[in-house]
């Protein structure tokens, strides 16, 4: 089966709210086996709506649209989808009997706008919704099927829940089932993960993409199959290829500054980090991992007064993590420290080091474009890499 989801609303449109309905639904339909082609977003007009609308039914087999069901006179979805499959809108009594008792209940009268929530196209199949006053309403068409939930999140995913997908299961046939897996990486660019494994990328089922995050890849391994057995053993044997390829630079299905966290905890190890600016990248990084600041054992904040180069950036570097180290009484120091010169190409050099109270273990400087406050990101991955290696015993 083939899916799209419309999000209905201006406020999408505008940046005002985010959509978090169609990610939720985009989780679901994967979880049930079906396969999702596209999401799109129109705002609050019923022309542009049955147009979406009729482009997508055009492609897919299955639509869902969420939003524009609500009271006021800019819901029109209604309206759009009636328009989509050139049918009128029927009143139904026992809708408006409904949403007139759910006012009631509430101790509230039932404004008048509230009765055109009992509408739907005719020959529309009716989910009553016992979280709202929106009645959500499934269109079965030659053409395509289009599903239309609410776009209050909670009350979607209640009758997502409890009626769509026990309607896709039992009478659409849905059976199949789609894993996806996701795979950290860093210490190598986008572009050469990609051609490393640019041969899976090109395979249909189990398919493979990669995501960059500043200096980290997200490979995202999707599988479908007829049984959940099925679908894994196609994920482990793509993984185990990309495990091969991408060797130490693969962290797993840990995001660095966790699988670091870890690590630490393991291993019964404290660090201390000296950064020198007020961004403090690393820590930020680790602090908000799953246990990680219980590694940290004290943080210096210590950026540069006077004018240096990247020579004097290593040696300040170098200096900071034994000096942090040995001052917090922590096993490890780590500490980036950025020159204040800038080359001509407007990169910046930043040396990282880490170090025992009294040895440097290691070090290494790379440049970096520090303009963009997203800069220091790529810095303290670069940091907290340098420290996944050290603790799992592989090579700088």
């Amino acid at each position: 089966m083939r899916a799209e989801i419309i999000a209905i609303g201006s406020e999408l449109l505008l940046g005002a709210t985010i959509d978090t309905n169609s990610a939720y639904l985009a989780r679901q339909l994967a979880a049930a086996g079906v396969n999702l082609y596209r999401k799109s977003v129109v705002g609050d007009n019923s022309e542009r709506i049955a147009a979406t609308l009729r482009e997508a039914l055009s492609r897919a087999d299955l639509v869902i649209c969420t939003g524009g069901l609500g009271p006021t006179l800019d819901d029109v979805t209604r309206e759009a989808v009636a328009m989509a499959y050139g049918r009128s809108l029927e009143f139904h009594q026992a809708l408006m009997d409904q949403i007139a008792a759910r006012f009631a209940a509430m101790g509230r009268e039932m404004p008048q706008s509230n009765r055109r929530q009992a509408f739907v196209p005719t020959g529309a199949r009716i989910i009553e919704n016992p979280r709202g006053t929106a009645p959500a309403f499934i269109v079965e068409d030659p053409i395509g099927t289009t599903v239309v939930l609410p776009g209050v999140p909670y009350e979607m995913r209640y009758l997502y829940e409890h009626a769509v997908l026990p309607y896709l299961r039992e009478e659409r046939g849905v059976t199949a089932v789609i894993l996806v897996k996701t795979l950290h990486a860093t210490g190598l660019g986008e572009s050469a993960i990609g051609e490393l494994i640019a041969d899976l990328m090109l395979q249909e089922n189990p398919t493979v993409g990669i995501s960059a995050k500043q200096a980290r890849y997200e490979l995202r391994i999707g599988a479908r199959a007829d049984s959940q057995a099925e679908a894994e053993a196609l994920i482990a044997e793509a993984e185990a290829i990309i495990v091969a390829r991408l060797g130490s630079h693969l962290i797993g299905d840990e995001p660095l500054a966790d699988r670091v966290a870890r690590l630490l905890r393991e291993q019964g190890l404290g660090i201390a980090l000296h950064e020198c600016t007020s961004a403090a990248p690393t820590f930020r990084a680790l602090s908000a991992a799953s246990g990680g600041s219980d590694g940290i054992r004290g943080v210096l904040i210590q950026p540069i007064t006077n004018p240096i180069d990247e020579q004097a950036a290593a040696d300040l570097a170098r200096a900071g993590a034994v000096r942090t180290a040995e001052r917090w009484h922590a096993e490890l120091g780590l500490a980036t420290q950025a020159a204040s010169t800038i080359d001509p190409s407007g990169m910046t050099a930043v040396s990282v080091a880490l170090a025992t109270p009294t040895e440097l273990l290691q070090q290494v400087t790379r440049r970096y474009d520090l303009r963009q406050a997203e800069g220091w990101d790529f810095v303290a991955t670069l940091a907290l890499d340098l420290v996944r290696r050290y603790l799992s015993r592989e090579p700088a």
